[in-house]
């Protein structure tokens, strides 16, 4: 039945992913950014964003869950992805697999297709990555990738992943996470980092691994277009160099959530300066921390900025 709905959907209209640079798309709006009452918050349990034809962003209402994460839905001609699937288990609260059927039936709709498998593939294992992967528990069509299970090394044994005419680029990248990997669509020129790399708290629990992943991430944006560096939250807020708190869900001035390639290598220059030792690093769009805990900052630890990323503002 699988291959003669992939036949159908290949006779109705296949999409067009020829293009000539990046594909174009629309980041001009604003994130949801939660409230000081969580329980009074009126925004969408999810937000959706839909960045071009073939492309969607999601974040997590900050109120339903504080590390809001992002997850992003993209599409090619034999199947869709789904990248990471939020922290938060439970449909009633946050609804993921409803709102991704919605969207891949807009999208069949659209594209004149009958229908499209579903692949789910978590960057990483932590809960903000993993927690909704039972929504799709017996979906129909659809494959699930879960860190560290055959299934998902077959499909990204050639370190690639074929959508049907966008094809992804699959980079291994632990040191904060152990089965944390990366993705690159030369379709829109986005670098996926997930929890790896992003506008926040980079928590190194394997350094020289970590040390490694953003070497191999700084040669690889070196040697290919990238656009920007997409992650999977947001923690920085838009004042250089000063983060929101652990647990916040209210962060209404928050940084961007796409950072441009260069940022790899200045973070890839910090690892190096820390060499192991148990430090925290405050760069403007991120803070490196080793050898201490997620919530060191919000207990008083001293913080040394390296001259050259030196700013005015640091908490």
């Amino acid at each position: 039945m699988t291959l003669l709905l992939a036949c159908a959907s290949n006779s109705l209209g296949a999409p067009d992913f020829d293009t000539e640079g990046a594909a174009p798309g629309n980041m001009r709006f604003a994130w949801i950014h939660g409230s000081i009452s969580a329980k009074h918050n009126q925004d969408v349990r999810i937000q959706v964003h839909q960045y071009n034809a073939h492309t969607y962003i999601l974040r997590q209402n900050p109120a339903v869950h504080w590390e809001a994460p992002f997850m992003y839905l993209l599409f090619g001609q034999d199947r869709a992805v789904l990248l990471d699937t939020g922290a938060t288990e439970n449909a009633d609260y946050f609804p993921l697999r409803s709102q991704i059927d919605a969207l891949i039936q807009r999208w069949k709709v659209a594209n004149r297709v009958a229908d499209i498998e579903l692949l789910v593939l978590p960057l990483g294992s932590e809960a903000s990555q993993v927690s909704g992967l039972t929504q799709f528990d017996n979906r129909a069509n659809t494959q699930l990738l879960s860190p560290d299970t055959d299934t998902r090394r077959t499909w990204l044994q050639d370190n690639a992943l074929d959508l049907g005419q966008r094809s992804l680029a699959v980079i291994n990248t632990p040191g904060i996470d152990d089965a944390a990997i990366s993705l690159y669509d030369p379709f829109n020129q986005f670098l996926f980092t997930g929890n790896s790399f992003y506008p926040g708290r980079l928590v190194i629990r394997n350094f020289e691994a970590y040390k490694d992943s953003l070497s191999r991430l700084n040669t690889f944006a070196a040697e290919h277009p990238v656009k920007w560096i997409m992650g999977g939250r947001i923690e920085m807020s838009d004042t250089p160099g000063i983060d929101y708190r652990l647990r916040s869900n209210y962060r209404p001035r928050e940084h961007a959530l796409q950072m441009p390639p260069e940022l790899i290598t200045d973070g890839y220059q910090i690892v190096h300066l820390i060499n192991g030792r148990e430090d925290i690093r405050i760069h403007e769009d991120f803070i490196v921390m080793n050898g201490v805990g997620r919530g060191a900052r919000d207990y008083g630890w001293p913080s040394y900025t390296p001259r050259q990323y030196q700013r005015p503002f640091l908490r």
